[in-house]
């Protein structure tokens, strides 16, 4: 943000150079020295909401614009095991909760948490979804059954919910900033 208001008021000074006193320095006014910070904060905000953006596409995947379709994607990358796509549904920043309990922070650790899963080989089923939402923001609610290979090679089920909170960013599609897939993991 400081370098969006340097480079304002850095406009700003090349086109009043009129403005200057005989040192070179610039005489701005209180308002006009207002105007240039406010640029630079409206073009940190819309560089910063721009960058979150690309950074979560950052795979060209294409975002999932509709939000009762998200569960839909999410299964399906989750069933295909495909990690690319998994944490494109996903801020970098997003708070997530692993079925068992742990919060992860950071894309490495979401997304070695996710490859470990996938070693399973699991095949996950998503049903009594429930989304309400807020303007961009959305809560939604689900449980979930998930068969996969145990470590003596048989299949386990599993069953559980997740509470997340989904954001609409600036490409149009819905991202994960909140998921906690802990909810009655058994």
């Amino acid at each position: 943000m400081i370098a969006s208001i340097t480079s304002a008021w850095r406009r700003a000074r090349a086109g009043h150079m009129a403005g200057t006193d005989g040192a070179g320095d610039l005489d701005l006014t209180r308002s006009a020295f207002l105007r240039v910070a406010a640029a630079g904060i409206v073009t940190a905000g819309i560089g910063m909401a721009a960058g979150r953006a690309i950074a979560a596409s950052r795979h060209g995947i294409a975002p999932v614009t509709d939000v009762e379709k998200l569960y839909d994607a999410w299964q399906e990358r989750f069933n295909a095991a495909d990690l690319d796509a998994m944490m494109d549904l996903y801020l970098p920043d997003v708070a997530f909760i692993s079925p068992q309990g742990k919060t992860l922070t950071t894309p490495a650790a979401i997304r070695a948490d996710f490859a470990e899963a996938f070693a399973l080989k699991p095949v996950i089923d998503i049903h009594d979804r429930r989304h309400i939402r807020y303007r961009d923001i959305v809560l939604t609610t689900n449980h979930w059954s998930m068969t996969l290979t145990g470590p003596d090679g048989k299949p386990e089920q599993l069953t559980g919910g997740g509470i997340e909170v989904l954001q609409k960013q600036s490409d149009g599609g819905w991202r994960f900033i909140i998921d906690d897939a802990s909810r009655s993991a058994s």
